[in-house]
């Protein structure tokens, strides 16, 4: 893991992300990294459910928010290697405006397995705050084992596979 303190030196500010003409920039594809970005009420008690019950790496985290460029509190999890990680943002008032997470019952993280669900690993993310829910959809009740984030977000355990491949 390492923190903001230990990332290589950024280069400098770009002018603009986006190229100048069409054609000039890059496209996304099939190897492009995907992050998913979520608020969260307490990282602390995120990165317990994602890393102690899930089994994610904390890849990265961020000092405090005044010393982080768009003045956030970040944790970045996932497994070393995989084409995805959570950004997970502290969150709390700004301006009188609350900021915190609203996810609804169809915001869904769905892993594949491949196979049945350990139970240990339904154990462990509830222990480590987690709550097992019934699904909105009753697809994934008979599919999978969801269990419900500190922040609401619901977790999809699959025992389908899946493939992009068409």
């Amino acid at each position: 893991m390492t923190s903001a303190s230990e990332q290589p030196t950024h280069s400098p500010l770009p002018s603009s992300p986006l190229a100048t003409n069409p054609g000039e920039g890059n496209r996304p594809s099939p190897t492009s990294h995907v992050r998913i970005a979520r608020p969260s009420r307490s990282l602390a008690a995120a990165e317990r459910f994602w890393k102690d019950g899930l089994g994610l790496h904390v890849l990265w985290r961020s000092g405090s928010a005044e010393h982080v460029e768009g003045g956030h509190e970040l944790l970045m999890l996932g497994w070393p290697g995989a084409s995805w990680h959570l950004e997970l943002v502290q969150v709390y008032e700004q301006d009188g405006v609350d900021m915190q997470p609203r996810p609804t019952e169809e915001d869904l993280l769905v892993i594949y397995l491949d196979g049945l669900v350990d139970p240990g690993v339904v154990n462990a993310l509830v222990d480590a705050g987690g709550k097992k829910v019934e699904a909105k959809n009753p697809y994934w009740n008979t599919w999978g084992v969801t269990v419900e984030d500190p922040d609401g977000y619901r977790l999809v355990l699959c025992k389908r596979q899946w493939s992009n491949s068409v």
